[in-house]
């Protein structure tokens, strides 16, 4: 469960966390959220996303893509720590020794049952105010992609993508994600 633990925070308190503290903190609207770590589901489409988008975004030299942990700073009041970034060629000037400094192109994040309605509500109203170009909330449990693209300083509900569908996307040209296989995990036998 994601817990709300102060308000009226700033990235320098964000940044005064102790190094040794091992909670994964998120600063959103100037409250600071504590999450648990991502299960072994979360993990599981984190990984096949990142080396479907990693493998193609490498290959054809289009930017970046990165994983959480990673800092996103997208104002004084809003550290966050998506799972998955894409940064085009265009916006490399985002990214700083301590993260990224302003929107990454594409925001991925896979939906737990502690984050869910962070991710639903403050997270996607976040990106959307800071430009993020495209979000995608990937939910581990339905096996589902829902897609939101930026259309005049909003997002638009592209739609939602389920087994046997692939997603394409205007940022990677040539990218089909196919959502069987994001997945497609090993899930042990109890």
């Amino acid at each position: 469960m994601v817990v709300e633990t102060r308000t009226g925070l700033t990235v320098q308190d964000y940044m005064a966390i102790p190094e040794d503290d091992e909670n994964r903190y998120e600063l959103i609207d100037g409250v600071l959220y504590m999450a648990p770590g991502p299960s072994w589901d979360h993990q599981s489409g984190s990984f096949n996303l990142t080396l479907t988008l990693g493998s193609f975004v490498s290959e054809n030299r289009l930017g970046v893509i990165r994983y959480s942990p990673l800092d996103m700073y997208l104002s004084e009041v809003d550290v966050f720590q998506p799972d998955l970034v894409f940064i085009s060629n265009e916006r490399l000037g985002i990214i700083h020794r301590d993260g990224l400094h302003g929107a990454p192109d594409l925001v991925i994040e896979i939906l737990s049952p502690s984050t869910e309605r962070i991710d639903r509500t403050l997270k996607q109203e976040r990106y959307e105010l800071f430009g993020v170009k495209e979000y995608w909330r990937a939910d581990s449990i339905a096996k589902t992609i829902t897609v939101f693209r930026a259309r005049n300083g909003t997002f638009e509900h592209i739609g939602v993508f389920g087994e046997g569908a692939t997603i394409e996307t205007p940022l990677l040209p040539g990218l089909r994600v196919d959502i069987s296989e994001v997945f497609d995990y090993y899930m042990p036998q109890k």
